[in-house]
């Protein structure tokens, strides 16, 4: 007699995690439709973050094109709040630094509502005046220097300022992968690099080795795993690539492999490289490119230029929770067997917060 309540249940949970992921999957889709660096990493969350504050922050107008962008419309302001404040919950048990600043000009001034607003979703807002290019510039790279320990340094250049420019958008994040099931040991192990046109480049890469319960799915184009983390409900997610589909095309297309479901957990051999990415993004080809056009335009100022700029400095490390010995590992053909040996799509994410997404084509 339950069953088709619990079903629907089911389904509205589902839909409320795709509605809120939608906007970033979007942003992934615009950033990876251009060339992309082999090794790639960005953090939709924290865009979406700084976006939302310019949409809430505002005491009587509401801008529409920001809503539809985000995905807002008709979205009480409680409910955008609650999103934001649990996802930051999560963040913090799970170590992941997040930082995210708002530079505004005089002529943006952040209210006593505007600043209440940052607070509940975790975003800075501080008015400079752009007016003097060098003197702004040095105090936004204090900020920087302050914020990221081993990059981020250069995001922002005298250039970028200027006496139109109204905003500038900061964000980053830092993570070290707390996974929940420890790796046994490290192996060397077979990578496969795509080259264009060319053989792939075979060579062994360091990878860690575990043998774990792990939840999968196995598609026509994609093979995915979920790699959980200890303190939450978030997990890294690795998408391989079958045949010849390249990584660009997986991210271009991560909103129909989010949606495939994963299988129960199986005891599974997993092997998964040591890797480390850094990545500096430019954003504001890819927001406009979403419709967000006023943030980047002024009525008063050349039509071609922008007074708005978003850019973002992320760095994601996966290595083991302890130091382990290098040993020869083997693998039991009646367990299922995954070997990380290619380029592959990895996603941190949870059930409705996408809060890194990248690519990895060498090691």
């Amino acid at each position: 007699m339950n069953k088709p309540v619990l079903c629907c249940i089911l389904l509205l949970v589902l839909a409320e995690g795709f509605f809120e992921n939608r906007f970033q999957t979007n942003l992934i889709e615009q950033l990876s439709s251009k060339d992309l660096p082999q090794n790639f990493v960005v953090s939709p969350y924290a865009i979406h973050q700084a976006l939302t504050i310019l949409y809430l922050g505002k005491n009587n107008r509401r801008d529409y094109q920001l809503a539809r962008a985000l995905r807002y419309t008709g979205r009480r302001h409680a409910k955008i709040l609650s999103f934001f404040g649990n996802a930051r919950i999560k963040a913090f048990k799970q170590d992941l630094k997040i930082t995210n600043r708002l530079y505004l000009s005089p002529d943006h001034n952040a209210s006593q509502h505007l600043k209440k607003i940052s607070k509940s979703i975790g975003v800075e807002v501080e008015n400079i005046n752009f007016r003097d290019g060098l003197k702004s510039s040095e105090e936004i790279k204090k900020w920087l220097h302050k914020s990221f320990d081993k990059g981020g340094h250069h995001m922002v250049d005298k250039q970028d300022l200027t006496n139109i420019t109204k905003i500038v958008g900061l964000q980053g994040i830092s993570m070290s992968c707390t996974w929940k099931h420890r790796f046994k040991s490290l192996t060397k192990q077979i990578f496969s690099m795509a080259r264009p046109n060319k053989a792939p480049y075979v060579y062994k890469v360091e990878m860690m080795y575990t043998v774990a319960p792990l939840q999968f799915f196995n598609d026509d184009e994609v093979r995915g795993v979920l790699i959980p983390f200890s303190r939450t409900d978030i997990g890294m997610l690795v998408l391989i690539p079958r045949r010849q589909l390249s990584t660009q095309k997986v991210l271009q297309n991560l909103d129909k492999y989010l949606k495939i479901q994963l299988r129960k957990a199986e005891e599974t051999h997993l092997f998964l490289p040591l890797f480390t990415v850094h990545e500096t993004v430019d954003l504001n080809l890819a927001l406009k490119a979403l419709g967000l056009k006023k943030v980047f335009t002024d009525i008063n100022v050349d039509q071609n230029t922008d007074v708005a700029n978003f850019k973002q400095y992320n760095s994601l490390e996966s290595k083991p929770n302890r130091v382990l010995m290098s040993t020869d590992v083997g693998s039991d053909n009646d367990l299922r067997v995954v070997k990380v040996n290619q380029g592959f799509v990895f996603v941190i994410k949870d059930h409705s917060t996408i809060y890194m997404v990248g690519r990895k084509e060498s090691i």
